[in-house]
């Protein structure tokens, strides 16, 4: 699914950037070798599904060069999303299932010349980055659930600010309902869920700070300033050295991220051990954040 295009980053007398991202589930993008362990502590594991719609809404999305200093001048970066931007703009949604390609005239941070590019030759962006609001799903339950109220989607989450009722998140046995309740069992925590995911310049993907102490500015939280909330590191992503275009060259950034959803949910039989049965778990595989791919090519 291709979105309209919005202008390209063009100034008068000087090179042109554009830039787009492409959302997909597909395995034979980045093909993860998610590994198939199972929780314990939640009952007999029943199956394992995979949704049918699958996509997710951004507050915050792009690419930096390096740390933060605050000392001196920010680090070249690319934000997809400016500050006008509205909440509810359609491009902060990314349908990961139709294989979307939105474009974006994103906000240019850092060292620019006259014409609002970058005046390094040369920017490598090690950083890749988004801060989600949710991910959705649509997903088919075994057709035992038909009947069944899920007492997990029933009650409330973060603090009774999410609020679910399972008669209006399932319609027989299709479930359509964002990540929240699924995440605070895969996390472990009912009220609070990391939603900043930085790509890039790390050795192995980690849930970084899970304590949520406060932590500097540092390669593990680059974008600064210092936070308490935990952040997913993901060393999945092959960054490019982008050249800065000369006059009347044209510099096209197509960015993908990659989310396997392939039996991303697991089903559990509950305290009662008893399948198909109203405190039935469902829950994002372990380590649900390892099936995170990014890259960034240039055209």
């Amino acid at each position: 699914m291709m979105a309209a295009l919005l202008p390209a980053c063009k100034k008068d007398k000087s090179g042109n950037m554009s830039f787009s991202m492409h959302y997909t589930t597909s395995p034979d993008v980045f093909k993860t070798e998610a590994a198939d362990s199972l929780y314990t502590g939640f009952g007999d594991y029943i199956t394992s599904i995979t949704p049918s719609h699958f996509s997710g809404k951004f507050q915050m999305l792009g690419f930096q060069e390096g740390i933060v200093d605050f000392q001196t001048h920010p680090p070249h970066s690319l934000h997809f999303f400016g500050s006008n931007m509205s909440d509810d703009d359609p491009l902060r949604i990314a349908d990961f299932t139709n294989n979307a390609v939105l474009s974006y005239s994103p906000d240019i941070r850092g060292l620019q010349d006259d014409h609002g590019l970058f005046t390094g030759e040369q920017i490598d962006f090690n950083y890749f980055f988004f801060d989600v609001l949710y991910f959705y799903q649509q997903v088919a339950l075994p057709s035992q659930y038909d009947t069944v109220t899920l007492d997990m989607f029933n009650r409330s989450y973060g603090h009774g600010n999410f609020q679910y009722e399972s008669d209006s998140v399932k319609v027989n046995n299709v479930l359509s309902v964002d990540y929240y309740p699924m995440l605070s069992y895969a996390l472990n925590n009912d009220n609070y869920w990391p939603k900043l995911y930085i790509f890039g310049n790390c050795d192995s993907t980690y849930l970084f700070n899970r304590e949520g102490n406060e932590i500097p500015t540092s390669t593990d939280n680059p974008l600064g300033p210092p936070t308490t909330q935990p952040i997913f590191r993901i060393s999945e992503y092959s960054a490019m050295i982008v050249n800065t275009p000369t006059d009347g060259e044209t510099v096209a950034l197509l960015a993908t991220l990659s989310f396997d959803t392939e039996n991303l949910i697991q089903i559990y039989a509950g305290a009662d051990n008893i399948p198909y049965n109203s405190d039935d778990v469902f829950v994002y595989a372990p380590r649900y954040w390892e099936r995170l791919r990014a890259n960034l090519t240039i055209e």
